[in-house]
């Protein structure tokens, strides 16, 4: 039998030694995230066994090859409920659970046990004949068609978690987190991958027809290489996937007395005006209830009841008016416009840009040649 290996054998192939190498490395980041990157290593080892069973379908394809296939096939449902994890515990740690309930494991329980009955039932001359005569289709289709039902399930409710973590951010950050643009960014190439997957898979279905470039092979392929491209910047740049806990707030109503309201006023105003603790770049509610003697729920109930806005916008409200104090001060004549920003504890050209818009209804750079022009 003559093998040829062409250029999309090569990447698969250095794919799957890429994939072992970042699936052991993982761990031993330090100060890492631990139980969100013990899912992504499970995540890098699907993949690779994924990409390992395309390749040797592809060179070595004979009818064992094509019987054990559903076995690694198997695979793809476990795909979704391990990136629900994986995003459930970067983003919200405390608050999630060791594991899924085990009925979110049932489908791929149900596969392998199909496959083990397939392996006592058909000889693979049997089971190669039965696909040559189209007996397989329906069975191939209502696996094909769950696997895409549950992916883009557990994809969706990956999303609703990082609506969820948006908008819980600015009750419990004052700046906004880098990570969220590589998780967005993995998500929406996930979702890009089935819905080329669901173009095919229904082409198939009900047209009898299938595109090679645009199968069910090349999709499992390109999302194999996306988590690998997750585990790299986990690797190479730790620090971006250490998100700190998110306290989950719980609102009460009139949760504090009169008396409180006024103390705690009294302390968190002097927080800001005398210690001028906004100018920290990384500051958290937590920070701020820490040095307040006092509870998040308190300091967040305060922010949203009393003074009807959230941490972030509190936090930056303090930083646009020093902004303004030092334009005021003709200190932007000595730095930029970037590292005033940064100085008064804005960690982003964009983060300062949409709060100093928010607040003063104007650009920084016109603000600064309306009242300067004098």
């Amino acid at each position: 039998m003559t093998i040829s290996f062409e250029l999309i054998d090569i990447i698969i192939f250095i794919g799957i030694c890429q994939g072992i190498f970042l699936s052991l490395t993982l761990q031993r980041i330090t100060n890492n995230n631990k139980r969100a990157n013990t899912i992504l290593s499970l995540l890098l080892i699907a993949a690779t066994v994924m990409l390992l069973g395309r390749f040797i379908y592809s060179e070595y394809l004979n009818e064992w090859v094509f019987l054990l296939s559903m076995g690694v096939d198997s695979i793809i449902f476990l795909f979704g409920p391990l990136f629900l994890m994986y995003t459930s515990r970067l983003l919200f740690y405390e608050r999630t659970k060791k594991t899924l309930p085990l009925i979110h494991y049932l489908p791929f329980a149900s596969i392998l046990l199909l496959f083990f009955i397939l392996l006592v039932v058909h000889t693979p001359s049997s089971y190669w004949q039965a696909f040559e005569d189209g007996k397989l289709k329906v069975m191939f289709l209502v696996i094909s068609g769950t696997a895409l039902l549950l992916n883009s399930y557990y994809l969706i409710r990956s999303f609703l978690l990082l609506k969820e973590f948006k908008e819980t951010e600015k009750k419990v950050f004052s700046f906004e987190q880098g990570p969220l643009r590589y998780l967005y960014a993995f998500h929406l190439a996930f979702a890009l991958c089935l819905l080329v997957w669901w173009f095919s898979y229904l082409n198939w279905a009900l047209f009898n027809t299938y595109f090679t470039y645009l199968g069910y092979d090349s999709v499992w392929i390109a999302i194999s290489l996306c988590i690998y491209v997750i585990g790299y910047f986990s690797l190479k740049q730790p620090e971006l996937f250490r998100i700190p806990v998110l306290e989950k707030v719980t609102q009460k109503r009139d949760r504090l007395s009169a008396d409180e309201v006024r103390i705690l006023d009294e302390k968190l105003n002097s927080l800001m005006s005398n210690e001028r603790l906004f100018l920290e770049n990384d500051l958290t509610l937590q920070q701020v209830a820490l040095q307040l003697k006092t509870s998040t729920n308190n300091v967040s109930w305060l922010l949203n009841k009393v003074y009807r806005t959230t941490f972030y916008d509190y936090i930056n409200g303090y930083r646009i008016k020093e902004f303004v104090e030092r334009v005021k001060n003709k200190e932007h004549l000595q730095h930029t416009i970037l590292a005033l920003s940064m100085d008064v504890g804005f960690n982003s050209k964009s983060t300062f840009n949409k709060a100093f818009k928010q607040t003063m209804n104007d650009t920084p750079s016109n603000y600064i040649k309306k009242n300067t022009a004098a």
